[in-house]
């Protein structure tokens, strides 16, 4: 247990309650202090914090139960954790940023190994080790003595560590989430999607910190992609528990120790990734071979099909129906529109953005939703009628969530095109108007030569889950985009409208909604060195729609 001295001249109080400035000092500042006022003013702070450790595996080496100079812990009461305790020289320098009242009912601390103070007063952190509490305590005695008292005893990640991992060599686990964010208590920790890397220490072990996204995790088992000395491994394990507060441990990637090597090959006739998309609804091969967890590739270049019904519309993003999507292809979004009766052959992305042109992309760009009563129209049941899961490939369901709405809401004025990022996906391929509907100097009519052919379920929004995807693969999609680009010089006004997903740092719209939140929706960053995270964006915030259909 270590302690330090409030000086004299660092005391003081704020009228919310106690807010001082502490700093380790000299045994000789004691006797210079005043008599405490009725117990407010400290003469001293005990900083009394432990942390406990992670449940499951044995350890494989020894946990960070020291306490290393820089360490900080952040505490306060719910909505003010801003003061800190920094470990310097051997005891704590605490901080008293904001104020916290004499017995509080509950006092949080969190430590994150890579973790700091944003200019709102967050904690934004990046992967490392988490620990909390919401259960400490903050006294000041009689004596005028205040002791803090934290047991950061909770972890919301799990902890993995890899063993005979060799010095410095580089591992990648895909699939995980980690801790990005934390506010005032633990139900506003905010987690985001991380290909997570880690190099070997000299101890022959790598440790990485997260949770599994559902993309990885089948009933009780774990389906890890990892990278290791350059090779993809996969490997499924079998009741492995990986959870807030559990430790696993997991040998070295390798055949030997019973992992496969992880790539997907494909055969010129296979409908995969990167296909080429026509109008007459038919596809042809786009040239991948081999494709990697991390999106890179081994790809031939081939041509499109020649011929008038031959014009490219699409670019293929995944064969088959996906496993997270429950869309109902059989009902149409709009009365009289495309359907799918049989079986999913795969999904394609239209060869532009649903506005704009290659040049003046950042121009047209719709709002999720501006209400009937214009931007300041607040919805407070929408995530009751559209998915909030990220990782779901429930696009097309979720527009059908939006349509629903709006005939529930037709007595209160709302259309369809107040939905304006789903709704200009939607008529694709048939818009001329504006969203109030009259023609307003923007001309669409390019766009009829993209319509949706027949048997297909239509242009429509994507979900967070399916950007997401086309996030990971988007260096051969913009490579397949920019092919397109170069064939298309003989169709009217094609050429500078094929957009590729990652030109000028597009962020793009999806269908997603925000659990509990009235006015946001979820974007997603499409470009090679941002990071792939969806954004929470207000509503009526402008950003680029890029339709997709299932054929």
């Amino acid at each position: 247990m270590k302690h330090n001295i409030i000086p004299k001249a660092l005391r003081w109080m704020a009228a919310a309650g106690l807010c001082l400035a502490a700093a380790a000092c000299s045994k000789d500042d004691v006797a210079s202090l005043e008599t405490p006022q009725e117990g407010i003013t400290p003469t001293r702070i005990i900083f009394n914090v432990s942390r406990g450790g992670y449940e499951g595996d044995a350890e494989t080496r020894a946990p960070k139960s020291e306490w290393e100079d820089g360490d900080v812990v952040y505490f306060g009461v719910q909505g003010a954790v801003k003061n800190t305790a920094t470990y310097t020289g051997g005891e704590w320098v605490v901080q008293m940023n904001s104020s916290i009242p004499d017995n509080p009912d509950f006092l949080y601390g969190i430590y994150a190994e890579r973790g700091e103070l944003n200019i709102y007063g967050h904690l934004a952190i990046e992967h490392g080790d988490v620990a909390y509490t919401e259960s400490g305590s903050y006294k000041v005695d009689e004596g005028g003595v205040a002791t803090i008292t934290l047991n950061l005893d909770q972890h919301p990640q799990g902890r993995m560590t890899f063993t005979g991992i060799g010095r410095g060599k580089e591992l990648i686990v895909e699939g995980m989430q980690r801790v990005s964010l934390y506010n005032t208590n633990t139900a506003d920790l905010e987690f985001k999607y991380a290909v997570i890397l880690r190099s070997g220490r000299e101890d022959g072990t790598a440790t990485i910190y997260g949770l599994p996204t559902p993309t990885i995790v089948s009933g009780n088992d774990i389906n890890l992609k990892v990278r290791y000395n350059g090779v993809w491994y996969k490997k499924t394990f079998a009741n492995k528990v990986f959870k807030e507060n559990s430790n696993i441990t997991l040998a070295a990637p390798s055949t030997a120790n019973g992992w496969t090597e992880d790539f997907t090959e494909y055969a010129a006739d296979d409908l995969k990734l990167g296909d080429y998309y026509y109008a007459d609804g038919t596809w042809s091969d786009g040239g991948l071979r081999k494709l990697y967890p991390d999106g890179t590739y081994e790809a031939e270049t081939i041509e499109p099909l020649k011929g008038s019904d031959k014009r490219i519309i699409g670019i293929v993003i995944y064969a088959g129906r996906h496993a997270t999507d429950n869309s109902d292809y059989t009902k149409a979004l709009t009365e009289g529109g495309p359907t799918i009766s049989g079986n999913v052959n795969g999904y394609a992305i239209a060869i532009t953005n649903a506005t704009g042109t290659r040049d003046s992309a950042t121009a047209d760009r719709p709002a999720w939703l501006i209400g009937p009563g214009g931007a300041g129209d607040y919805i407070y049941d929408l995530d009751s009628y559209i998915s909030t899961n990220q990782y779901n490939w429930n696009g097309y369901a979720n527009c059908q969530g939006i349509h629903n709405f709006v005939k529930d809401h037709a007595g209160e004025g709302f259309e369809m095109r107040h939905f304006q990022a789903a709704w200009v996906c939607e008529i694709y391929g048939y818009r001329n108007w504006d969203y109030d509907g009259s023609v307003n100097g923007r001309d669409y009519t390019w766009q009829k030569l993209l319509k949706a052919p027949a048997g297909t379920s239509g242009w429509f929004l994507p979900s967070i889950g399916q950007l997401a995807y086309m996030r990971t693969n988007i260096n051969y999609l913009d490579e397949r985009l920019e092919a397109v680009n170069g064939y298309s010089s003989g169709w009217p006004d094609y050429q500078a409208r094929i957009v590729p997903l990652s030109y000028k740092y597009m962020s793009y719209w999806s269908s997603t909604a925000v659990s509990g939140e009235n006015n946001t929706a979820i974007h997603q960053f499409i470009t090679p060195d941002k990071p792939n995270v969806a954004i929470k964006g207000n509503r009526n915030d402008p950003c680029l729609p890029r339709p997709i259909l299932v054929f």
